[in-house]
This record gives structure tokens, sequence and C-alpha cells, in this order.
């Protein structure tokens, strides 16, 4: 009985433990050097083996090229996971290609087709493993969306591409890989393009989540609940904690606005300096 016990509680323990991985978010645009840097140690360094997942996009051939000179100057291999069709999800090639890598990229595009593609498939379950196990996901503009468990598809209510509402239920999500804490929303593009109705309608919708909202050529590095500003510009920080919300009213949110250097810590919401 007392084995069986000790079984259970360690099992417990396991399925409650942190990921060992890095997660490297990027906000879209350009990425600095100190960001691609980032990417490739989490990702092993060299010798390393980086799975670009060319999904959203559709250039995919481009994205892979464009990685493989990244790659192949730092002393790292390209492994392509070039998934077009949901099915290629579970091929036990495909599977086992991507069992290799100690590090993925999700490229920018349309998040909608990783949601399509990946999202509930034995890949996303694989490379779920990895990251458990100590593996780097990393990704930018929809590579970023994908990061957590509510993914912004791009459209509002009325199915259009734009960001001129403020309400709960305003836009449109759907489930995204979840690698960031279940309280958690991320948004990209974010100061550049003046999306801050779109996180702040999904905080009003979800009052006990954090809004994450990364810029161009910025980046987020989360390892061990920590998340740390890499980059040229801005997160800006949606901290419900206290809030209020009636309709499409909202008072007593906190705002922060982190840059290079300053982090927080993703289950205290607290923010600490360099």
């Amino acid at each position: 009985m007392l084995r069986q016990i000790a079984l259970l509680l360690c099992s417990c323990f396991i399925l409650n433990a942190a990921p060992k991985g890095t997660l490297v978010i990027v906000g879209g645009g350009a990425e600095p050097p100190s960001v691609v840097r980032a990417f490739l140690e989490a990702s092993g360094g060299r010798g390393g083996i980086v799975g670009v997942v060319t999904t959203a996009t559709v250039d995919p051939q481009g994205a892979l090229k464009e990685w493989k000179e990244i790659l192949d100057a730092a002393g790292l291999s390209l492994v392509p996971l070039n998934v077009r069709h949901r099915e290629e999800s579970s091929l036990p090639s495909m599977l086992e290609a991507a069992r290799t890598c100690t590090g993925f990229w999700f490229t920018g595009g349309d998040q909608a087709r990783v949601g399509d593609q990946v999202v509930g498939t034995p890949l996303h379950t694989l490379i779920r493993q990895r990251y458990e196990a100590g593996a780097c996901i990393g990704g930018t503009s929809a590579g970023a969306a994908i990061m957590s468990k509510i993914m912004l598809t791009g459209d509002n209510r009325h199915g259009k591409n734009e960001w001129s509402e403020l309400a709960p239920g305003a836009y449109v999500t759907r489930e995204g890989m979840g690698f960031l804490p279940e309280q958690v929303i991320v948004d990209q593009h974010f100061i550049r393009r003046g999306r801050e109705n779109r996180l702040l309608s999904l905080i009003m919708e979800h009052p006990t989540h954090l809004g994450l909202g990364i810029d161009e050529s910025t980046a987020l590095v989360v390892k061990d609940g920590k998340a740390t500003v890499l980059g040229a510009s801005a997160v800006m920080v949606f901290d419900p904690a206290g809030m209020t919300v009636s309709g499409s009213t909202l008072r007593d949110l906190r705002v922060h606005v982190l840059r290079a250097g300053q982090s927080i810590d993703l289950a205290t919401r607290k923010v600490s300096q360099p």
C-alpha cells in the first residue's frame, strides 16, 4: 500500500512538473541577433537539431532555405517539418524526424493553419513531450500566436481582419499549441499594429488570464516560469489581478511595459529588473 501511494505521488509530481525546455516567442518583424542567439543556444548550440515547422507559411521552401543558412552558420542541423495536411502530423516518418530535434521553430504566416494541421495531433503531443524534456520551442508572428492555449485567429466576431472593437467576445479564438501556462494569452506585432483593443477584449473575456503583447523585433524568452524580454522594442503586460469588468467596461487593470532585460514571473506575476 505504501509503495502504491509513493508511486501515485511520484506520478502526480511528474505530471505537474514544469517543462525543462525554453520558449523563444518573437512578436514578428526582423529577429535581432540576440534573439536568434538565444534560440540557437537553447536548442543545444553547435550539434543541435532544429525542426522547422513551416505549416503557417505559404512559402515553406523560402523559410527552410533561410533557416538552413542560419543553422549551417551556427553548426546546427535542420529537419524540415513541412506539414501541409493534417494526416501528415501522424506519419511515423514525421514523428521519427521530430523526435530527434533539440529545438523547434514555428514560422510566421497564418496560425489557423497550425490549428488545422497540427493542434491535437500526435506531432503536437510529441513536440510538447520534447519541450517538457528540455527542447526549445521558438516562433515568430503566427509562430508566437500558437504558443498559448487560447489562440487569436486574427478575425473579429464579424469575420473581418480588424481590431477596432473593444468588448468581451469581440475576437475569434481557437485552441493553440498551449506551450505557455494555461492562464496566459499572447498577442504579436503588438505595439507596431496597435493591437491593444484585441488583447484587452480577451482579458475582459478571460479575467483570470495574463495578457502578453509582444512587439515586433522583440521576444519573450520563457524558462522555468520566468519570461524575460529580449530585442529592440517592448512587451506590454496586462495583469487583471484586482480588475473589475462590467459589460464592455473595465477598471483597475494593471499594465506593465517591459523592455530588454526585464522579466515577469508567469506564476506570481511579479516584475523584476535586469
